[in-house]
């Protein structure tokens, strides 16, 4: 199944749901996926680097706008200006498209793509696009959505089967890291987080003033005795 208009499509999603304002449960996944990318990566002083479809601006959690250069990239200019509103430093919003990165070649460090790759018509062309802006050498995180069993509902708008949260792809371990092999890039580590029989126990959120090591070591234990990570994270390098 191929979203028609995914411009005007998120567009209108970030102007009807409050990206800023997430419910508890969430802001708790949230954070310990951002948490487990920057033990993945690394930042080093001076990074140039660029979040494809960063909503909220997450990792600046995790950022040190006085050393590091943020880009972050949406369609919708709605969250990117309540971001610029909030934030001091070096940060740019950017208006724009995966498939179409206004950027020259070999721009950026490192380069983050949270949850997105499911919901692209053509997730390799956005790869092999990522791939053009990134330095040589420059690293890359993409997490998607773990062996997802895609659910459709029937659209009362225009009465055909559409999928739920838009997403239009499932990934395994395997998949993903062909995909990103395909698009020029070498994976360098995987990892799977945020067990899902866990996150219905609401586990991270009893535990948010665990350090991430400990809650990470608990994760883990989860996943190895049920392979059901909400997550699954690729790290590659050019």
């Amino acid at each position: 199944m191929k979203l028609e208009n995914h411009i005007e499509h998120y567009k209108n999603d970030a102007e009807y749901f409050d990206y800023l304002n997430l419910d508890k449960f969430t802001v708790q996944e949230i954070r310990r996926r951002y948490e487990e990318f920057f033990r993945l990566y690394r930042l080093r002083d001076n990074d140039k680097i660029l979040e494809i479809g960063a909503g909220a601006g997450f990792a600046l959690n995790h950022l040190k706008t006085n050393v590091h250069k943020y880009f972050l990239l949406d369609i919708s200019t709605h969250n990117l200006k309540r971001v610029r509103e909030k934030t001091e430093g070096e940060i740019y919003p950017i208006s724009g498209d995966v498939f179409n990165l206004p950027f020259p070649s070999e721009s950026f460090d490192f380069i983050l793509l949270s949850e997105v790759l499911e919901h692209l018509n053509d997730p390799l062309m956005a790869l092999t696009e990522i791939q053009r802006v990134l330095k040589h050498g420059g690293s890359f995180i993409v997490s998607v959505p773990y062996k997802e069993v895609i659910t459709y509902q029937m659209c009362i708008h225009c009465n055909k089967p559409t999928p739920t949260n838009a997403h239009l792809h499932s990934f395994d371990e395997n998949k993903l890291v062909d995909l990103v092999k395909s698009a020029g890039l070498t994976p360098v580590k995987t990892s799977k987080c945020l067990n899902k029989a866990a996150n219905r126990l609401h586990f991270n959120l009893f535990t948010k003033s665990l350090p991430f090591t400990l809650w990470k070591n608990f994760d883990k234990m989860f996943n190895s005795l049920i392979d059901k990570a909400s997550s699954i994270i690729v790290l590659a390098k050019k």
